[in-house]
Order: structure tokens, then C-alpha cells, then sequence
């Protein structure tokens, strides 16, 4: 019995056989899974040079994946937003974002974005007296800051938003100080708090004066650079360095700098037509700029003037004027912090413009240096100065005191070593050590004991010349003649004086 035979199979895409004669009628043909496999690697050999011909570039084709995903160095994320920059315009106010109504800005927010912050350290401590100070200090753009008197039965603490009195209208702060500690802020500046002169504070900011202050806050980067173009079109010699807008957004105040006296009454109009406000201008000077500006000083770190100096006292020095000045063309502020040292060594001085008298004549004080402990004396209508000692100084004026006069200024002069002069001693230094090694032997005896040594043999020259010598400085006998020179030199007054300092060498 012959066997029957078997229908052919075929495979599908999973690879389970399936025979002939299961494959329906309406069906020509069934891919296989290699035929499968071929048309996807096809496909995708196509896609592949269809992006290298829309993008010949081989560092961008490293980076594309095969199945064209995202590539998150490259391609950014659609269903990311893009973040943007909002110009941080609370933090010359004292706060990082818009403050919330009745609620108070905690205290690291105002102590790490405030320029000039307050710390009260009579916090805890209870006030000599029950009934509360009255009268609070708010601070408003940069170092901006006014004291105001609370209305009977409000109570405002540190951090807090409130409305205070304006000319006109009112305006918007942040309290920095209350209590004893304000006291003691209004005695430092001279102000008195039964003064009729200090303005109200009205109360504790509505929603609706936060958001109007937040729109003028928003208004002034604008306002500032319509203000420049408008002083440049007036052709006035003056720089607008910042604007405050006040709370109700009804004034303004403009501060600049300028070098000479300024016409700015046709300025005034143009800003009143053009912001539609009260416009005052308030004149300051470049330290004042550094501190409203701010920035980073040569120690890297951030101004002195915009984060914790308030007082700028006037700074004077001697040398090199240039590399002790700061941002702002004037001499650094942290140059005071020197104060304490000088203050300390000064007490060892007699007090200066102390004139001292001689029988040759009086003697005017000239000026100090500290460090040295010299005083400079000339003889009234001359101009030689001469340096005497502090401690000299003080016993010629106890002398002069008890009606006993030295003989003249000259000596007590002491000769101070100019850089020139420096130079000088240590190449005489110099000279002498290599004498001396001259004249010691290789077992560090002196004189005809030293043992010879042997004299150098010296090749020629190639060019067929003398063989060259070391030489060193002078020759010996010339050194020795000009040492002997110095030492047997005279010393008497009667020398003639140097050029420049008159003044006598004296031992």
C-alpha cells in the first residue's frame, strides 16, 4: 500500500508551521519570516540614507539612533516647557518673589537677598518697659530705608508688608526693625522720635497694594531705559543710575551722578508727559552708585557698599593711588578697616603740629610715618626735611617745656635707606663675602697659613687669542683702597648735603 504524501507546509511570522492546504483561497501568497525579516532590514537601510542625506554632518549622524527617537543632547523634549528668565526685581526689596498679603517674608529670605540687612540681636530680651516702642524702620529699594510711627492698637513685626505714608499718596515696605533695637537706629541717625516730622505707617498691605506695587516694580527696568534715551536727546551731561517707583506707582524718584551743576527742568516735564507721575531727582555720588549697582570687588567677593556698609567715610592715602581704587574711581572703603592699626600706634606719637625750638630756630612738623616711628621737622621757611625719632621728639618737647633748647636739628637727624641705597648696601655686602672667601683657605684658615692652591690651567681660545679671564667686580687692591676710603672717612658737620633730602649722614 503505497503511503499517501504530505501536503507541503509553510511557516507564518511566528514560525508554527502551517500546511498548504490550510491556507485560505483568497490568499495569493504568505510572507515568510525571513521574507519579513528582509523587508525590515531594507526599509530600514532606506531610512538610514535618507538621513544622511538630510544631514551630511558626522558629529549630529553619531548621535541619531536607528529608530529616530529623541536625542536628549540635541533634540529638546516637547513635553518639557522651556524655562524662562524672570528678571529678579524683589530682591533689591528684600524678598526672592512676589510677598503673599498678611503674611510676613520669613527671615533667610530677607537676610540672603537683602543688600543691607538688619539682625536684631536684642531678640529674646525682654524691653525695660511695658509699653511697646512706637515707631518702626522700613526699608524699601536697596539700602532706602525711613522710620514710621504705628497707629494706637496695630502691632507689626519684622517681615511684614505695610503701607506707610507717601508725598503723595502712600507707598510699600518691608519692615527691618522693631522695639528697642529701632531706638537705638533713630539715635545712631539723629532723629527724634517725639519728633511731629516722622511719617505714619497706615497698615498692613492689602492684596490689591501688593499687586500694585508688584506692576510699578515691573515698570522701572523700562522706565530706566526710556530715561537714558531722553537725557541723551536733551544732551545733558548726567548718567541715571536707578529708579524707584513709589507703592501706588504715583512718583518716582530718579537718582544720578553727575561732575558739574545740572539743568534738568526740561527733563522733569518730559518724564512728568511721559510717565504720567511726580518726578523728584535725587543727586549722589559714585560711592552711593557702587552700592545701588553693586557687584564684585578684587577679593571676589561682593561690594562692601551694597551689602552691609551704610556709612562711607572719606578715605586718604599716599601711595599709588590707582591700585588701591575701587568700582567706583574713589579709594576702597575696606581701607578704613586699617583705622584701628594706625589708631593704636599713633598713641606712641606726640600729638602732631607740635613745633620744637632750637637756638639755630623753630622747627615746623611736616608729617608721620608710622610704621617707622619718624616725624619729619623742618626749619620754618625751609623746605629740607629731616627725620627725627618719636622718642626724640617727645624728650625735645619735655626740653622745650623746662626752657632748654638744643642746638640745632641736625643732631638729632637719623638717615634713612632709600631703595638706591639698599641696592648699594647689599652689593658692598656682596663685595665683602667674596673678599673674605678669597682670603680664607680650603680649611678655613686665614692669612699666609692657608694652603696654595693650584693656579687653573686655561685652555686658548680656538681663535688663537689670550685665554679669557674671570673677572669679577673691581680688582682687589681697588676694592681695598675704596673700603679704607669709607672707613677713614671725616665725620664732622661740615659735610656738604645730598641732593634731594638735605639731609647729613650721621652715625
Amino acid at each position: 500500500m503505497e503511503e499517501e504524501k504530505k501536503a507541503p507546509e509553510t511557516q507564518d511570522i511566528t514560525g508554527r508551521k502551517i500546511a498548504d492546504d490550510q491556507i485560505p483561497d483568497n490568499v495569493e501568497e504568505v510572507a515568510t519570516a525571513a521574507d519579513i525579516e528582509a523587508f525590515m532590514r531594507d526599509r530600514r537601510k532606506a531610512r538610514q540614507e535618507k538621513q544622511r542625506e538630510e544631514k551630511p554632518n558626522p558629529e549630529v549622524e553619531e548621535y541619531m539612533s536607528e529608530e529616530n527617537q529623541l536625542d536628549p543632547y540635541l533634540d529638546p523634549d516637547p513635553d518639557i516647557p522651556w524655562p524662562k528668565y524672570e528678571e529678579p526685581i524683589y530682591l533689591s526689596r528684600g524678598c526672592r518673589r512676589k510677598p503673599e498679603c498678611y503674611k510676613a517674608v520669613c527671615r533667610c529670605e530677607r537676610q540672603s537677598c537683602s543688600k543691607v540687612t538688619s539682625t536684631n540681636w536684642m531678640e529674646g530680651i525682654r524691653q525695660p518697659t511695658d509699653r511697646p516702642f512706637d515707631c518702626v524702620e522700613v526699608r524699601f529699594k536697596n539700602n532706602h530705608k525711613e522710620f514710621y510711627r504705628l497707629p494706637d492698637g496695630l502691632s507689626v513685626g519684622e517681615g511684614e508688608v505695610v503701607a506707610v505714608e507717601g508725598q503723595p499718596g502712600h507707598d510699600v515696605g518691608i519692615v527691618s526693625l522693631t522695639g528697642e533695637l529701632c531706638r537705638l537706629q533713630m539715635r545712631k541717625h539723629r532723629v527724634n522720635p517725639e519728633s511731629e516730622s516722622i511719617k505714619k505707617l497706615f497698615r498692613r498691605a492689602k492684596e490689591a497694594d501688593i499687586d500694585r506695587w508688584a506692576e510699578a516694580l515691573h515698570d522701572e527696568s523700562t522706565a530706566l531705559l526710556r530715561t537714558r534715551r531722553i537725557v541723551s536727546d536733551l544732551g545733558l551731561d548726567m548718567k541715571v543710575n536707578d529708579i524707584e517707583f513709589q507703592g501706588d506707582h504715583s512718583k518716582a524718584i530718579f537718582y544720578y551722578t553727575a561732575d558739574a551743576r545740572v539743568d534738568f527742568r526740561q527733563l522733569i516735564k518730559v518724564l512728568a508727559e511721559e510717565f504720567r507721575m511726580r518726578i523728584e531727582m535725587k543727586q549722589i555720588g559714585v560711592r552711593q552708585e557702587a552700592g545701588k549697582v553693586g557687584g564684585i570687588g578684587t577679593c571676589g567677593r561682593e561690594l562692601c557698599c551694597s551689602t552691609w556698609l551704610t556709612n562711607f567715610k572719606s578715605v586718604t592715602t599716599s601711595p599709588n593711588p590707582q591700585k588701591l581704587a575701587g568700582q567706583c574711581g574713589k579709594l576702597k572703603c575696606c581701607l578704613n578697616f586699617e583705622y584701628e592699626v594706625y589708631a593704636d600706634a599713633l598713641k606712641q606719637f606726640p600729638p602732631a603740629n607740635t613745633p620744637i625750638r632750637f637756638k639755630k630756630g623753630l622747627a615746623l612738623y611736616k608729617k608721620t610715618d608710622v610704621f617707622r616711628g619718624i616725624m619729619w621737622y623742618a626749619y620754618e621757611g625751609e623746605n629740607d626735611l629731616m627725620a627725627i625719632k618719636a622718642a626724640d621728639v617727645k624728650a625735645i618737647i619735655e626740653m622745650n617745656r623746662q626752657q632748654q633748647y638744643p642746638e640745632r636739628l641736625e643732631d638729632y637727624q637719623v638717615e634713612l635707606m632709600s631703595t638706591s641705597a639698599l641696592a648699594q648696601e647689599s652689593t658692598d655686602e656682596e663685595v665683602e663675602r667674596e673678599m673674605r672667601r678669597l682670603a680664607e683657605g680650603d680649611n678655613g684658615v686665614v692669612g699666609d697659613e692657608a694652603p696654595r692652591r693650584a693656579p687653573e690651567r686655561r685652555e686658548p681660545r680656538k681663535d688663537g687669542g689670550k685665554p679669557r679671564e674671570k673677572r669679577q667686580g673691581k680688582p682687589q687692591g681697588e676694592r681695598q683702597e675704596n673700603r679704607e676710603r669709607r672707613n677713614n672717612k671725616p665725620k664732622t658737620g661740615d659735610q656738604p648735603r645730598r641732593s634731594g633730602g638735605g639731609r647729613d649722614r650721621r652715625n
